[in-house]
């Protein structure tokens, strides 16, 4: 008996179609008739499939990503295994807060997209589907992303291309599976330990100060409502420390008890505060080492914990903790 898969398609390049001038793309009606134009999906799995909307991901809001957790949910006693079609934009974040918010689903749930629409010839579109909705059907409990010749898994993603097909990586963390001939799964898969805490989920609060420091920027005071801090500082967590401003903007958010998480702008290796006097000035003032969470994970931690009402304390614990699979330096990494 074929596993039975809930194919939930929100939009992005996959079903996109031309709109106005022929290099322009926009929301189109291609996924209407998705197992006439795949009919290797209906081999696969019995398949049905559901449009909850319809739009290009660097539109979507978090209220929408809160649906979708929640329509998945509900829907898990009806299916084997869930694929979600979405933008390339910002499928990471979404990766990352259905990572944490379904980390104890017990289903597969698998998002994909593409490059390239699915009604072009040269198209990603088609392998991407095929393999997505082929490791849904393996009954592996995780939530991840199912693109090119990789199955990454979300809290770990991030997007590394607008051109190419290998568009995303996980870069502190190795695939879940290797997509080619056959498809070479990790022993991993599937293995981590669930510890998201409870109570996640009511809400997103996403008025979070982002900063991507560069050299000779002015630091200035976090506007008021703003809730947390997340810094894509240099190196390994490095900042310049003897800056007026710089301390001042630290002493103002430690003064009002905003969280300041430090992620790094390097693709991996994540941050180590302990590594570098600049780097343990900014600790000493008062900064929590993101370590290897990239920074859609880190902002999908920020915005779950704040949207149930946490603060400083519940940050700082929560970025020494995985909470479903993203990964942590090893042993006393942050600390020596």
């Amino acid at each position: 008996m074929s596993a039975k898969i809930l194919l939930l398609h929100t939009g992005g390049t996959l079903g996109m179609a031309p709109s106005g001038e022929p290099t322009t793309l926009a929301p189109g009606p291609f996924l209407d008739h998705l197992l006439e134009q795949v009919p290797e999906l209906g081999r696969l799995a019995d398949l049905k499939v559901e449009v909850p909307f319809n739009c290009d991901s660097a539109t979507v809001e978090p209220s929408r990503v809160l649906e979708l957790a929640a329509h998945l949910r509900g829907r898990a006693g009806e299916f084997d295994g869930f694929v979600l079609i979405h933008g390339t934009d910002t499928m990471a974040f979404t990766a990352s807060v259905l990572g944490f918010l379904l980390a104890d689903l017990g289903k597969p749930v698998v998002l994909t997209g593409s490059q390239r629409p699915l009604a072009f010839a040269r198209t990603d579109a088609r392998s991407n589907l095929i393999n997505a909705v082929d490791l849904a059907t393996r009954g592996i409990p995780e939530v991840g992303i199912a693109f090119g010749s990789r199955w990454i898994r979300g809290v770990a993603s991030d997007k590394r291309s607008v051109g190419r097909f290998e568009a995303f990586h996980s870069p502190n963390l190795e695939p879940l599976a290797e997509l080619g001939v056959d498809v070479w799964m990790s022993d991993e898969a599937g293995r981590f330990e669930r510890r998201v805490p409870k109570g996640l989920g009511a809400a997103l609060e996403m008025d979070i100060l982002t900063i991507t420091p560069h050299p000779g920027m002015a630091w200035r005071t976090a506007p008021e409502g703003v809730r947390a801090v997340l810094i894509q500082a240099f190196g390994a967590g490095n900042l310049p420390m003897g800056r007026v401003d710089l301390k001042a903007f630290l002493a103002d958010a430690a003064a009002r008890k905003l969280p300041v998480v430090v992620t790094s702008q390097c693709e991996d290796g994540g941050v180590d505060l302990s590594a570098y006097e600049l780097g343990r000035a900014l600790e000493g003032a008062g900064a929590i080492p993101g370590g290897l969470h990239t920074r859609w994970a880190a902002l999908a931690k920020l915005g779950l914990l704040l949207g149930a009402g946490h603060g400083l304390n519940e940050v700082r614990t929560a970025f020494e903790t995985s909470w479903a699979g993203e990964p942590l330096p090893a042993g006393n990494w942050q600390h020596r």
